[in-house]
């Protein structure tokens, strides 16, 4: 690649952004549309480029010798890619999984390719300050709205199961319909000489008639959906319904995000699609300020009005209607048209259909136990009102989400196209390389973030949301309780690219029956434990379910791949694991005794800041001491870019 390790990202290996997809169930829209663009500036990546060019240049070696042996039959267009659209096995393929064309020169390949990655690094720049700052502003937003609904209070909670749903209904529709039938083919049918105009504004028909009638349904029964989805009674499901009228539109706003997102994608526009979150999130956070400047702040549902309700639940789906409407800007710019057409058959998307019946099936499972989850809190919640809930759990699973979106997805995005063609190439020893190094290379960054996540929960919580003093340690023992599960939560995501690279949609349905069956089972246990442990049970029952379907999975991935020499991989986890908790003790005391001086928001913020930068220390020292390489090689580029060592 053409460029040095200290300035790599994970955007060098990729031609088109995937995004994460939680394995539990329970995520944002924005888990599964935004891309986590964010710059891994370590040897964590460089390993990866240094290892692929090592693979390109077997490559134009073999290309070579085949050349001085004589010409070779050029592969028809039909026969050059898989069912998949990865090289056929045999297809000459640059480092970066892209196709060699017939004729073509290593040195113009080469050149070609340095044009391309020079290309796509500034698109992800840009994509990666879109990224983290719709990030951030995700956190001033959830902080802005817990204040405005003073905490996790019911009130919240009826909010976040309306403004919930239509993520969840939109999440299957996208699965079943955009993601794995129509927007593969707006992809493949744009690479056609002709752009596929005709075929691409039929399947663009269909989608937003598709959206458009699931958001008319959904919006008219939003009642009885909401009834399924939420417990409440009185004031609180008369508001949960009213939210609800007003935030299912949403669903058509992301329908329209998603496709028009693809088809950029797929024209190379990258920009935008990452940039348009950024204006939903501003639009809504100036509507929380509005409504505190207005209002104040309300956590009894009883207390809202008919005016409360619009400015909170309208900002945020015009927000969400911005977001996407925004993207036809760049389209119309780059030259895109829309005419719209209908009819599809006679395309061969019967074929495409039957291929998502499994992976379907799984997302389906996912959501009804994330479903029965929330269903089981709100209930635990009528009957215990001081009892944090929902709201509780989707700000802790929103700051669990962070260091697994931005460094386990990241990285895992980067190894998937390099799984799919080793799977393609029927490469079993590449697979197998691969894997382990999905296996380690989040590990040496997520493990010690899971351990900093269970001391410096507290004060962390403090800061970032206005909490009742009843609701801190509930959500901070969550928040703790799922950090700890932030290794084996990555591990169920690479079993999923996994199955995927090798499109073996069958065992990704039976990983997901496991995960989903475990975690029921132990949500369940909320009916006989006392109320007040409810939001930690669940929390644990995520934790637990994805170390039982990660060890699972281990098993059954290192029997089809003759052995993943997992001894050599528990004992980096181990070394790392021992070092994070010798960082993790003594800052763990100090957080327990800057917590006796004061805790208001400023000292919480003073003591998360302290806290912090004793644990790194006390980490890099730790591993510097056990001699852990992979800690070297992930903060040496960082301080070389400091210029705090040569």
């Amino acid at each position: 690649m053409g460029s040095s390790s200290a300035e790599t990202d994970v955007y060098d290996l990729l031609k088109v952004p995937e995004g994460p997809r939680s394995p539990t169930g329970f995520f944002d829209v924005y888990d599964s549309l935004d891309v986590d663009a964010t710059m891994l500036r370590s040897d964590l990546v460089a390993r990866i480029h240094a290892i692929e060019r090592a693979e390109d240049q077997e490559r134009r070696a073999r290309m070579r010798r085949e050349a001085a042996r004589g010409p070779r039959r050029a592969a028809s267009p039909d026969s050059a890619t898989t069912g998949m659209g990865l090289p056929a096995v045999g297809t000459p393929v640059a480092a970066d999984g892209t196709e060699i064309a017939a004729g073509t020169l290593p040195g113009e390949a080469a050149k070609s390719e340095a044009e391309q990655t020079a290309s796509l690094k500034r698109e992800s720049s840009i994509m990666a300050a879109g990224t983290l700052i719709s990030r951030v502003l995700g956190l001033v937003r959830s902080s802005l709205l817990t204040t405005a609904m003073l905490g996790t209070s019911l009130a919240l909670d009826t909010f976040q199961a309306a403004n919930t749903l239509p993520n969840v209904i939109f999440n299957l529709l996208s699965a079943g319909v955009l993601n794995a039938i129509l927007i593969p083919q707006i992809v493949k049918a744009m690479k056609r000489k002709d752009g596929g105009q005709e075929f691409v504004d039929r399947l663009l028909t269909v989608s937003f008639a598709a959206v458009l009638l699931i958001t008319v349904i959904a919006t008219l029964t939003s009642p009885w959906l909401l009834h399924i989805y939420f417990s409440g009674s009185g004031s609180a499901r008369t508001l949960t319904t009213f939210f609800g009228f007003v935030c299912m539109p949403q669903i058509l706003f992301y329908g329209l995000y998603a496709i028009l997102g693809q088809v950029l994608n797929a024209r190379g526009q990258f920009a935008a699609f990452m940039w348009s979150p950024v204006l939903a999130n501003v639009i809504q956070i100036s509507g929380l300020v509005w409504f505190l400047v207005q209002f104040g702040a309300h956590g009894d549902p009883a207390t809202w009005t008919a005016s409360m309700v619009w400015v909170v639940a309208g900002t945020t789906t015009l927000g969400i209607a911005v977001q996407g409407v925004f993207l036809v800007i760049p389209l119309w710019r780059g030259g895109f048209r829309w005419r719209p057409r209908w009819g599809i058959r006679g395309y061969g998307l019967g074929a495409a259909a039957r291929l998502t019946v499994w992976t379907f099936s799984a997302l389906l499972i996912a959501q009804m136990v994330g479903i029965a989850t929330k269903k089981i809190l709100s209930w635990v919640r009528v009957r215990n009102p001081q009892v944090s809930s929902i709201s509780a759990y989707d700000n802790a699973f929103l700051i669990f989400m962070l260091p697994h979106g931005l460094i386990t997805v990241s990285i895992l995005t980067a190894l998937f196209p390099r799984m799919s063609s080793a799977h393609a190439d029927g490469d079993t020893d590449g697979l197998r390389s691969l894997v382990r190094r999905g296996l380690t290379a989040p590990a040496v960054a997520v493990i010690p973030c899971s351990i900093a996540m269970v001391v410096l929960a507290r004060p962390g919580v403090q800061t970032i949301w206005s909490l009742q003093p009843g609701q801190i340690m509930p959500l901070a023992g969550a928040v703790a309780i799922m950090g700890i599960g932030l290794l084996p939560f990555g591990i169920s995501t690479l079993q999923q690219r996994y199955c995927f690279a090798r499109e073996d949609g069958r065992q990704n349905l039976l990983m997901q029956v496991i995960l989903s069956g475990s975690q029921l089972v132990l949500v369940c246990l909320v009916f006989v434990l006392p109320a007040n442990g409810a939001l930690w049970t669940v929390a644990a029952a995520q934790t637990i379910g994805n170390t039982v379907v990660s060890v699972v999975w281990i098993v059954v991935a290192s029997r089809q791949m003759n052995g993943l020499g997992m001894r050599s991989i528990a004992r980096q986890w181990l070394r790392l694991l021992a070092a994070a908790v010798a960082a993790g003790v003594p800052t763990g005391v100090a957080v327990w005794a800057m917590g006796l001086i004061g805790e208001g928001r400023l000292m919480s913020l003073l003591t998360l800041v302290v806290g912090g930068c004793l644990f790194v220390g006390l980490f890099l020292l730790v591993a510097k001491l056990l001699k852990i390489e992979e800690v070297a090689s992930l903060v040496t580029p960082i301080l070389r870019k400091l210029h705090v060592v040569k």
